[in-house]
């Protein structure tokens, strides 16, 4: 028989006999620390897998991010490439505006060389018909043409505003402004008989300073002659804002088409 007596008595024979430690342990231990070491074993043993796994997916992230970093730099050089491209392509806009500037400074070029034609030829086919489109309108007769198209000769006409500046009646800028007038007439009233100037100016599309001019240069031409002067526009396209503003102005507005 064995005999305890101390501690030390009982920890020697849990040193010899290894079944009183495992005796004594379940004594003394609940059933959940018996069963400690096992679940720890196993979870140690669950951490290693997981753990393994975890290094398998962040070597297959790197590998991810390698492949990642490979396709970004593909994108940066593609991207280089486009932005040479739209270089090139700007390049080629910045020429085919400068083509289209040209173009257009042509075109706008020609459409005043088409304009000034069409205006010189309308005042040409004005001129042609002068006497008839005053006499119609202005109810003139005895017409004579002192400066246009169809002046037999104009000097009367220039010698006339000269004698006006000689006399002081009109300045120098007055006569050089007179002397721009499209058309001269003289004529009689119907049935006063009365010597009557027209001072007419022909445009095509009629705007305010067609009328103003004709205003301006009648005003001259009646001082140098001191004789009643009429300020007349003809023009193919006559909108009503300008009837209005000629009727204000007293210049005679004449619709004659292109």
């Amino acid at each position: 028989m064995t005999t305890v007596n101390d501690i030390a008595d009982i920890l020697r024979i849990v040193r010899e006999q290894p079944e009183w430690a495992d005796a004594l342990r379940g004594a003394l231990l609940s059933q959940e620390l018996l069963e400690l070491p096992q679940r720890f074993a196993e979870f140690v043993a669950v951490v290693e897998r997981r753990f393994a796994a975890l290094e398998s997916d962040v070597a297959e992230l790197k590998e991810d991010v390698s492949e990642i970093k490979g396709e970004l730099i593909n994108i940066k050089g593609e991207i280089s490439g486009i932005n040479g491209d739209i270089t090139g392509i700007n390049d080629e806009i910045s020429g085919i505006k400068g083509e289209i500037s040209s173009i257009n400074a042509t075109l706008s070029r020609h459409s005043g060389e088409l304009g000034n034609l069409r205006g010189a030829n309308y005042e040409r086919r004005i001129g042609d018909n002068i006497s008839s489109i005053v006499s119609q309108h202005l109810h003139l007769r005895r017409i004579r043409v002192l400066k246009g198209q169809k002046a037999f000769d104009e000097i009367p006409f220039f010698e006339l505003i000269d004698d006006a500046q000689d006399r002081g009646v009109i300045d120098q800028q007055q006569r050089i402004e007179v002397g721009h007038v499209d058309i001269v007439l003289q004529g009689q009233s119907h049935p006063e008989g009365d010597v009557v100037y027209a001072v007419l100016e022909v445009s095509v599309t009629v705007g305010n300073s067609d009328i103003t001019r004709a205003e301006a240069r009648a005003e001259i031409l009646k001082k140098a002659t001191a004789a009643p002067t009429l300020p007349v526009v003809i023009g193919a396209n006559i909108d009503e804002a300008r009837q209005e503003f000629a009727a204000q102005r007293g210049v005679t507005l004449i619709a004659v088409a292109d």
